[in-house]
């Protein structure tokens, strides 16, 4: 699609600018820096005797870290459709609550990859994931290999060029590889990662307040509004920006259309009534990057505890189905998860889009 080779591009040259942006590499680094948990393990057996699948290789990790939630995050896709490709399961990866900050995953190819110090050769197909800007430790790779290759042999390759001070200002804390049949799955990223996973799933037990929308069921407006109470359920701390690329980003989205997200200010903005839309500490956009599509959706963060109520009657109440003058839109969801409001007109459905 051409909003995810959009998204793709933006990443490549996010993770060129962050790379660059400390300076050159001492080529006396120690590539030693940072704990490693490399190790892999044979199969186990469970409570019933029954032996693991052959064909799983698992890192080591520790109980509850971000690291086993993202493997395990991976190995319940693998095991649920084996034929997942590595962008797929990139893309999957990158919108686990674990990871909170704005990520995305794009294809690779061999040669000089972020995070080794030599070029990684070996594989058919490769993607990777990670943040879409900022200097973070992170940095995941899915890599699919021939169906004959050997597997160990690779996992000790990406582990021997495994560099956890890539990034040069920052360095990972953990090193994590892994396989499930021909599939290797590799991780770096920093020990700050599991604090925050943590706090997350602390908070994530507090009652949030819900203020649903009058949407219409089986409506692409309802699916998209249960996009976004998925997305801030499973993490409450998502920022406005965040939430509106995730929903740009959403299975729903035509395949042939390209949709975007942007931060937004206070002021006048599309879709209303020579009304300036004000009150919210932070806002994004998401919707068509070109074309005279009748979508348009918001999020908006308010101050915590603020009454959210009569800045969503605002929203209805000076909003322009009409606003894009040539096609009108056919419905208006305006809902809220705690201090989070989501505002959104477009069709009934997604098809034709």
């Amino acid at each position: 699609m051409r909003m995810r080779k959009f998204l793709a591009v933006a990443l490549s040259v996010a993770l060129v600018f962050s790379a660059a942006a400390c300076g050159k590499k001492d080529d006396n680094k120690n590539q030693g820096e940072g704990e490693n948990i490399t190790a892999t393990v044979a199969p186990t057996e469970d409570e019933s005797g029954d032996k693991e699948e052959s064909g799983v290789i698992a890192p080591e990790f520790t109980a509850g870290t971000a690291g086993e939630k993202l493997w395990n995050a991976f190995l319940e896709t693998m095991k649920a459709n084996p034929e997942t490709a590595p962008i797929d399961m990139a893309n999957t990866l990158s919108t686990n609550p674990v990871i909170q900050f704005m990520a995305g995953g794009m294809e690779v190819e061999p040669g000089f990859l972020a995070g080794f110090s030599e070029d990684i050769t070996g594989f058919e197909k490769g993607a990777m994931y990670g943040p879409m800007m900022g200097s973070i430790a992170f940095a995941g790779y899915i890599f699919e290999l021939a169906d004959d290759a050997d597997v160990n042999a690779f996992i000790e390759l990406l582990k021997s060029k495994a560099d956890p001070r890539w990034n040069i200002c920052v360095a990972a804390d953990y090193t994590q590889v892994g396989a499930y049949e021909n599939t290797v799955y590799f991780l770096m990223y920093p020990a700050e990662m599991d604090n925050a996973s943590a706090e997350g799933g602390e908070g994530a037990t507090e009652e949030a307040v819900v203020i649903y929308p009058d949407v219409e069921m089986g409506t692409w407006g309802e699916t998209l509004w249960e996009a976004f109470e998925t997305t801030m359920t499973d993490n409450p701390s998502s920022t406005a920006v965040d939430a509106a690329f995730m929903l740009s980003m959403h299975e729903s989205i035509p395949a042939e259309a390209m949709y975007g997200s942007a931060e937004i200010m206070p002021g006048l903005l599309s879709g209303f009534d020579n009304f300036e839309v004000t009150g919210f500490k932070s806002g994004a956009m998401f919707g068509p990057m070109m074309g005279s599509v009748a979508f348009i959706g918001y999020v908006f963060e308010l101050e915590e505890g603020a009454d959210v109520e009569p800045f969503m009657t605002l929203l209805t109440a000076n909003s322009n189905p009409r606003w894009n003058v040539c096609v009108e839109a056919e419905q208006t969801v305006v809902g809220a998860y705690n201090n989070m409001v989501f505002f959104l007109m477009c069709p009934n459905s997604n098809q034709g889009e």
